[in-house]
């Protein structure tokens, strides 16, 4: 079959839809499935048209606003015409490739990576939440066939915001962590924090977003400093994103001002082989989360073997396994509950819970059954609309 992804980046931009995209891409191309994917430019380098490991891929210099491209319709109607499937990514490609999809009788396809409805509101003032709940209501009610949601969790949200019906399940796929990477990294977690041996790390690294939970830890912290618990061997490490600018500043200010600065630690993000390193050097990674699509950081700490400390926010409770503890969301004294129990009895705080994989094959086998299910749906329509033979 012909499949078309309309996606707001690809391939070599650096993102996890947009390396779960290029995953499925080639898993359905070496299928004997024809591809082209239609994607903004990333640079110079990656303009126009390009054969990126067979892929035919359509770079366009596409007009951006608060980093999602401004997608013209004209510049999607040829790849559209030529396919069988359409398959789009949230948010700005949904309209029109569900327009041009509809225009050419294409069965068609929407990833939603997460849907995030009310919960907007956790974290954003009332007007840019207000805002962003519209943008999305508009993206996700866009007339598809099927709307695939990457987790259980995205998908009870879908439903329970968006209303549409034939939303389905299929997981991302996501390969064993190779620690591979972390050896040729030479940087030491402690040298980087300046850190003793004996002392203990609690190590957080992400962005600075508000839906990543890094106020509900703060506070956390905070709770345990009024409960005078011992924290003289306790080190609680951010590696933080530079973005969004404003809130990284907002935490440090915060740090500063209720007195936390000797036992919350903050340094800048790091190359990937050097984060892999300080990952597999801490003693626990914590995840606190408010809203997950999918949650993979988390899963990559949970295959290097951490000890993971997780809310259970979104997809979180789908995807981390071994040894964790979580804690009820947004909720930053159960949270603080979690990390004394941690701090005075160590590892027997965690419960195990068995491993979980996501297979490459398992998510090509689950969108390939998507298009076929659609195809065969498709044939049925046309041959029930056929006009019967004239009578000679």
């Amino acid at each position: 079959m012909k499949i078309c992804f309309v996606l707001p980046h690809f391939y070599p931009y650096v993102g996890g839809g947009e390396r779960i995209f290029y995953d499925m891409a080639k898993g359905l191309a070496q299928r004997g499935h024809k591809i082209r994917v239609i994607a903004r430019n990333v640079g110079k380098e990656y303009l126009g048209h390009k054969k990126v490991e067979g892929l035919d891929v359509w770079y366009l210099p596409w007009k951006s606003m608060f980093g999602h491209p401004l997608i013209p319709a004209g510049d999607l109607e040829e790849h559209i015409a030529w396919c069988d499937i359409v398959h789009a990514s949230i948010f700005t490609p949904a309209f029109p490739a569900s327009r041009l999809a509809r225009k050419y009788k294409k069965p068609s396809v929407l990833t939603v990576h997460e849907v995030r409805g009310a919960k907007w509101f956790w974290a954003e003032d009332i007007v840019h939440a207000s805002a962003f709940w519209l943008y999305e209501q508009f993206t996700c009610r866009q007339p598809f066939d099927v709307y695939h949601a990457v987790s259980q969790a995205t998908k009870r949200d879908y439903l329970k915001y968006c209303g549409r019906k034939n939303v389905v399940c299929v997981y991302n796929a996501v390969n064993e962590m190779d620690t591979s990477v972390a050896e040729r990294s030479s940087l030491n977690l402690r040298d980087y924090f300046s850190l003793g041996e004996n002392e203990r790390i609690f190590l957080y690294y992400g962005r600075p977003g508000q839906t990543k939970g890094i106020y509900v830890y703060q506070e956390a912290i905070r709770l345990l400093r009024q409960r005078n618990v011992d924290l003289t061997d306790i080190r609680f490490c951010f590696i933080l994103g530079a973005e969004p600018v404003k809130l990284r500043k907002r935490f440090l200010n915060s740090i500063r001002k209720y007195g936390l600065s000797d036992t919350v630690l903050v340094r800048d993000s790091l190359p990937r082989e050097d984060l892999c390193r300080c990952i597999l050097q801490a003693d626990y990674v914590v995840v606190p989360s408010i809203t997950e699509g999918f949650g993979l950081s988390a899963l990559e700490a949970c295959q290097m073997g951490k000890k993971v400390i997780s809310s259970t926010g979104g997809a979180l409770p789908e995807v981390v396994y071994g040894d964790c503890l979580f804690f009820e969301n947004r909720n930053s004294g159960a949270l603080a509950d979690c990390l004394q129990k941690v701090i005075q009895k160590k590892d027997a705080a965690f419960s195990h819970v068995p491993e979980r994989s996501f297979p490459y094959e398992a998510m090509v086998d689950g969108i390939e059954t998507i298009y076929k299910k659609l195809l065969r749906k498709k044939r049925q329509k046309d041959e029930t609309h056929k006009p019967a033979p004239a009578h000679l």
